[in-house]
C-alpha cells in the first residue's frame, strides 16, 4: 500500500483530518507534504492539520481540525463533548478542547488548560478523541452552568455514566477552584437522594418539582398487574401503598389518536384495580409546579 494510500485510510476514520505527525508516521518526509499540498491532493487549512483533497465540509471536521492544530494531547471538551455526547442539543458555535498546556498560537477554537487530565478521562466519539462522558458533565459548570443539570440527567438516562462515576470524579479533582466542581456538587447531592433514571426530560421536571428532605419518593417505571398477575401499564411514577400513579403526557407521544385511545383504556383498567391516576404536561410543571406538587400530596393525605 503506497503511503498517501495509507494516508487516506487514517483520514477515513477522522472525517478527512490528518495531522502532520500522521503524515510523517506512514512515511511522508516535510517536502514529501508540501508537494502533495502545491498538487492539491492535501489542503492544509490550518497549522498542523491537513484534509484529504474531496472530503466534504463538516462539523466534525472542524473539530479534528482543530484537534490536529492543538496535538496529540489535546481532546475536544466542555460544550464540544457534550454535544458529541448528546448530552446537549444544540449545537455549539465554538469549538474548545482541553489540553495540559494552553498553546496560545492556536487560533482556531478556544483552549481549555488542564492539569488534573488524566488517561481516564480520553474516550473518543465518532473517531473524535473526547473528553469522558463523566468529564464533560463537571467541565460544562466552568463555562455554562445552566446546562449541567440536564445534561446530567440525560447521561444518567442515556447510561453515559452514574451517579457513582461522577462523585469518584468529583472526589479525584475536586480541589478548592476547581471550575465546575462547584456547579455539579449540590446537583449530586441532591440526585443521589433519588438514585434512580428516569425516561424523560419531562420526567425530570416532575422529579425535580416532587423531591424534598422528608417528602415520601415514588417508584419509577413501576410495573401495575391486574388480579391473575397480567401486565396492564407500566406508571411513569407510582405510589403503591396509596394507589396512586402519576403519569406526565407529552404532545409528542400522547397526543396522537391511538396512544390517546390507549391511554384512556388503560387508565379504565387501572381505576378498576384501585389505583388512582393524576396526568400532567409540559405545560403543568413548567407553569405550576407548586400547584402539581399539592396535588400530588392532597392525594396521598
Amino acid at each position: 500500500m503506497s503511503a498517501y494510500r495509507k494516508l487516506a485510510a487514517v483520514a477515513e476514520l477522522q472525517h478527512g483530518v490528518v495531522s502532520l505527525d500522521q503524515a510523517r508516521g506512514v512515511g511522508f518526509t516535510d517536502h514529501q507534504i508540501r508537494r502533495l499540498v502545491q498538487g492539491g491532493r492535501l489542503i492544509r487549512p490550518t497549522r498542523g492539520a491537513f484534509l484529504i483533497a474531496g472530503c466534504p465540509a463538516t462539523w466534525e471536521q472542524a473539530v479534528m481540525m482543530a484537534l490536529a492544530a492543538a496535538g496529540d494531547a489535546a481532546l475536544a471538551s466542555h460544550q464540544t463533548a457534550a454535544y458529541l455526547w448528546n448530552l446537549i442539543d444544540l449545537r455549539p458555535d465554538r469549538i474548545e478542547v482541553v489540553m495540559p498546556r494552553w498553546d496560545r498560537s492556536i487560533q482556531t477554537c478556544v483552549v481549555h488548560e488542564s492539569t488534573d487530565l488524566a488517561p481516564e478521562d480520553a474516550d473518543r466519539v465518532g473517531g473524535i478523541p473526547v473528553t469522558s462522558a463523566v468529564r464533560t458533565v463537571v467541565d460544562l459548570g466552568a463555562t455554562v452552568p445552566w446546562l449541567v443539570e440536564a445534561a446530567l440527567e440525560r447521561g444518567i438516562r442515556q447510561r453515559a455514566f452514574n451517579l457513582s462515576d461522577i462523585a469518584g470524579f468529583v472526589a479525584r479533582v475536586g480541589r478548592r477552584g476547581r471550575r465546575g466542581v462547584g456547579t455539579i456538587r449540590p446537583l449530586l447531592a441532591q440526585r443521589l437522594q433519588w438514585d434512580s433514571a428516569t425516561e424523560s426530560e419531562l420526567e425530570d421536571l416532575f422529579r425535580k418539582a416532587w423531591s424534598a428532605p422528608g417528602r415520601l419518593e415514588p417508584l419509577t417505571q413501576y410495573r401495575i398487574e391486574d388480579c391473575s398477575g397480567s401486565f396492564v401499564c407500566r406508571a411513569d411514577f407510582a405510589f403503591p401503598d396509596a394507589m396512586l400513579r402519576i403519569e406526565l403526557d407529552s404532545e409528542a407521544h400522547h397526543m396522537d389518536r391511538p396512544t390517546f385511545r390507549k391511554d384512556r383504556s388503560i387508565q379504565n383498567r387501572t381505576e378498576l384495580l384501585g389505583w388512582r391516576t393524576l396526568r400532567y404536561t409540559w405545560w403543568d410543571l413548567t407553569t405550576r409546579p407548586a400547584e402539581v406538587v399539592r396535588e400530588v400530596a392532597a392525594a396521598l393525605g
